[in-house]
């Protein structure tokens, strides 16, 4: 199935940079004075990111509701839960709980697992999705009182996810493999933005459309410019000065 970009002023208008939020990954902070960082990040974080790994469905074990309980405490701003876990229905009740305002799972998760190397793997959906099971899980997060996500890995076809967007809230793009740091942003990335804001454009829709993984000075712009609503940023919002003064140069 082919959707064509939109050609018009429209679109244009839609992907202004006033318009682009940024959503700090908390797993790059200081975990010791953990509210403290937070609290810092307000002055430029529109949200907060929360990566829940479960060593199994990503290469790497990170926090729980517990952490993501201090990080609501110490800020008003909304928080997304990335879930890249095996069995999302396992964590929508704790999350949604303590008032996480996103939850969202992965498409990829009934994929075959493709290893990398260096004890790294990736699922990959392979052209199948379990639409029963995805469309049971967007309707148990909207249950539960949040807004429903859903993730899709670089490999995934944006094709694929057409027949649940009408019921996203909010549509994560990784550019980098989940569940490991340290990846060179994959640019294949910008084609999927563009064609994922084309086709909420022309379908009157509103979900917003999150990149995740590599997202630093040398592509916030172009990110902004092909369509992301919402730019998650690690290691660059927490530690480097260029990109804070970026976004700050972006949003005015």
């Amino acid at each position: 199935m082919y959707f064509p970009l939109a050609e018009s002023t429209n679109i244009i208008n839609l992907l202004l940079y006033n318009m682009v939020k940024i959503a700090p990954s908390i797993l790059a902070a200081d975990f010791s004075c953990l509210g403290k960082e937070i609290k810092k990040a307000q002055k430029l974080a529109d949200m907060i990111h929360l990566d829940i790994m479960d060593g199994h469905f990503v290469p790497n074990l990170t926090f729980g509701k517990d952490i993501s309980r201090v990080s609501k405490a110490a800020t008003k701003l909304p928080h997304d839960a990335h879930l890249m876990v095996t069995h999302p229905e396992h964590y929508i009740a704790d999350f949604a709980s303590i008032g996480v305002e996103y939850i969202s799972f992965h498409l990829e998760l009934e994929g075959s697992k493709i290893e990398l190397g260096q004890n790294r793997w990736v699922y990959v959906a392979n052209g199948k999705v379990n639409k029963t099971r995805t469309r049971k899980l967007l309707n148990d997060i909207k249950i539960a009182g949040s807004k429903a996500g859903l993730a899709l890995s670089p490999q995934t076809e944006f094709e694929l996810a057409v027949p649940f967007l009408k019921d996203v809230d909010l549509l994560i793009l990784m550019s980098v493999n989940p569940g490991f740091a340290g990846q060179k942003f994959m640019p294949e990335v910008y084609d999927k933005i563009k064609r994922a804001a084309a086709f909420k454009q022309d379908n009157g829709l509103r979900y917003e459309i999150m990149v995740d993984g590599g997202v630093g000075t040398k592509n916030a712009r172009k990110l902004a410019d092909c369509g992301a609503t919402i730019l998650v940023s690690g290691s660059s919002f927490f530690s480097d000065e260029s990109f804070q003064k970026t976004i700050r140069e972006l949003r005015s």
